[in-house]
C-alpha cells in the first residue's frame, strides 16, 4: 500500500510559521538602519575606527552603557543623544513591542502545540477516535481512562482545549470532525474503531460517512464504527453510511432503567451482580473464546477440556457456527471448528488461561483483534 500522506491544515503548517516570523522583518530592517547610521557618524564626527564606532553603537542601542569610549566634543555627545533616543527606541522599543505582540497573541504557542499532539497521535495504536464534546464523551473518556484504552477525541468546539484539561484527556484535535484529513491526522490506520457521539445527528451521519470512506480508501480491514444518536429516525440512515452499531441515547438509559426495574438493588443502592461484573474493583470477567478450525480440541467433549478444574472457568453458552445457542451446556457437547464458547472466570486466572488457549488454537476476542491489527499493520509498511 502507498504511504499515507497526512497535510497539516494551513493555519498550523510552515507558511504559518514563516508569516509570524516575517513580523520581525520591518524591526529587524530599522535596527539595521539604526545601527549602521550611527556606526557611520560615530567615524565621520569622532574619527574612530569601524570595530570602536560599531562597538559603542551596540553599547548604546542596547542599552549597555559601559561609558564613553573616547573622549567625546559637545558634536560628539549631541550625536551620542541622537543614537540612544532614536537609537534605543528603533532597536529595543519596537523590537520588543512586536515580540511581545507575537507571545500574547499566542499562535506560536498555539502551532507548536498541535503540531506535537499530531505528532503524540501518530506514535498511538490500537486506540478509538471519539467524535464529540459533550456529557456522554466525557462518562466515556473516564471509563477508558480506567480501562487504559488509548483514543483521541476530535471537536472543532472553541471549548475542547478546556474540555481536556478538566476531564484528563491526553490526545485531542481541534478541526472539522467531518474532514477526511482530520481523520487521518487521529492515526486512523493504527486505530481499533470510532465511536461517533456529536450532539446533532446530522454531524453524526455526516462524521460517519467519512470515517467509512476514508477507511475504505486507506483498505483499513477490522475497523468499527459506534454511533451515539438521539433520534431513533437515524439509526437505519447510519447504518446505510457504514456504522457497525447504532444505539440512541434513550434507548441505552431505557434499557439500563428497564434492567433496574425488573430487578431492583433491593439489598443495597448498587445491584452486587453488577458491582462484581463491571464495577471498578471487579475481580470477574467474561469472555468469548473463538475455536479455530486448526485447535486440537476440535472434536473433544467439554469435559475433556476440564476447563472449570483446570483454570476455574465455566462455560454459560456455546454458539455454533450455524448460529444455534447452547445455554450451559452439558459437558457431553462436542466442540466443532468455528465454536464460540461464553465464558465466565476470575480476571487474573482467565488472563493466564487465554494464553494458554492461543497455543492451541482457541482465540479470545482481545487476542483476535490484536491478531487482525497486526496483519493490518503489516499490510500498511
Amino acid at each position: 500500500m502507498k504511504k499515507i500522506e497526512k497535510r497539516i491544515p494551513p493555519e498550523f503548517g510552515q507558511d504559518r510559521i514563516l508569516e509570524i516570523v516575517m513580523k520581525f522583518r520591518p524591526p529587524l530592517i530599522v535596527a539595521l538602519i539604526a545601527i549602521m547610521v550611527s556606526t557611520i557618524g560615530y567615524m565621520l564626527i569622532s574619527h574612530v575606527k569601524l570595530l570602536k564606532a560599531f562597538y559603542m553603537t551596540i553599547l548604546t542601542v542596547t542599552t549597555i552603557g559601559y561609558g564613553e569610549m573616547w573622549n567625546m566634543t559637545t558634536k560628539g555627545r549631541i550625536f551620542n543623544i541622537l543614537v540612544m533616543t532614536f537609537g534605543v527606541g528603533s532597536v529595543m522599543g519596537y523590537s520588543i513591542a512586536v515580540l511581545i505582540n507575537i507571545v500574547t497573541s499566542g499562535e506560536v504557542k498555539k502551532i507548536v502545540r498541535f503540531r506535537k499532539m499530531v505528532s503524540d497521535i501518530s506514535n498511538l495504536k490500537n486506540h478509538y477516535i471519539i467524535f464529540g464534546l459533550n456529557d456522554y464523551v466525557i462518562h466515556l473518556t473516564r471509563e477508558f481512562n480506567r480501562k487504559n484504552i488509548p483514543y483521541v477525541v476530535i471537536s472543532d468546539s472553541e471549548k475542547i482545549e478546556e474540555f481536556a484539561r478538566k476531564n484528563e484527556i491526553k490526545f485531542f484535535i481541534k478541526l472539522d470532525p467531518s474532514s477526511e484529513n482530520t481523520v487521518r491526522l487521529a492515526n486512523i490506520e493504527r486505530a481499533v474503531g470510532a465511536i461517533v457521539a456529536e450532539t446533532e445527528d446530522y454531524k453524526n451521519l455526516a462524521i460517519t460517512l467519512t470515517v467509512k470512506n476514508t477507511a475504505r480508501k486507506l483498505n483499513i480491514d477490522n475497523f468499527f464504527i459506534f454511533s451515539i444518536i438521539n433520534n431513533e429516525n437515524f439509526k437505519e440512515k447510519l447504518k446505510l453510511v457504514g456504522a457497525d452499531y447504532v444505539e440512541t441515547i434513550p434507548e441505552i438509559t431505557s434499557k439500563r432503567i428497564a434492567s433496574l426495574a425488573e430487578k431492583p438493588p433491593i439489598f443495597g443502592e448498587k445491584s452486587f451482580l453488577e458491582e462484581l461484573l463491571f464495577g471498578e474493583e471487579t475481580f470477574i470477567d467474561i469472555e468469548e473464546l473463538l475455536i479455530t478450525p486448526e485447535s486440537p480440541v476440535c472434536g473433544q467433549k467439554l469435559k475433556e477440556l476440564n476447563l472449570k478444574k483446570r483454570f476455574g472457568i465455566t462455560v454459560i453458552a456455546l454458539k455454533k457456527e450455524n448460529g444455534n445457542i447452547l445455554y450451559l451446556p452439558d459437558e457431553e457437547t462436542t466442540i466443532e471448528p468455528g465454536d464460540i464458547l461464553a465464558v465466565v472466570a476470575p480476571r487474573n486466572t482467565l488472563k493466564k488461561a487465554i494464553r494458554i488457549f492461543v497455543k492451541r488454537g482457541v482465540l479470545s476476542r482481545g487476542v483476535l483483534l490484536k491478531k487482525k491489527l497486526k496483519e493490518r499493520e503489516n499490510g500498511l509498511e
